[in-house]
């Protein structure tokens, strides 16, 4: 749902400010991090000697956790960092407000609260594979 578009670097306790947002999870290699699992919540963290780090969080909006969403809020906020909208892009300011209005208005967050309509919708308005993140 969300990606980093800033800082360029984490801080040196990244992993333990990301630790009190979710538990760690399991990675595939040494230049992927996981916080939570596959299934449901999760951040991952992308590093690689030459880029800056690119983190992703995806949220399971099928039960709504406002805990969870002002943890990462207060992560984001204490390292600076900017929130964008993997759908879109768009910029998302760390607040509750703004941050649980992009959860709802997202695809998932308008799947989990009207499945059917949705559906519906996608027959009127298909995504393009192009418009996926």
């Amino acid at each position: 749902m969300a990606g980093f578009g800033c800082p360029p670097r984490l801080p040196p306790d990244y992993r333990q400010r990301l630790g009190e947002v979710l538990g760690r999870g399991h990675g595939w290699g040494t230049d992927l991090e996981l916080w939570g699992t596959d299934d449901g919540d999760r951040i991952d963290v992308l590093t690689s000697a030459s880029e800056p780090p690119e983190v992703l969080a995806r949220f399971d909006l099928r039960d709504w956790k406002p805990q969870l969403y002002e943890r990462f809020l207060t992560f984001v906020r204490g390292v600076g960092a900017c929130i964008q909208e993997a759908e879109t892009g768009v910029a998302v300011p760390p607040t509750t407000e703004d941050f649980t209005r992009a959860l709802r208005e997202s695809r998932a967050g308008r799947f989990v609260q009207d499945p059917e309509a949705y559906l519906r919708s996608l027959q009127d308005n298909p995504v393009r594979m192009s418009d996926e993140p």
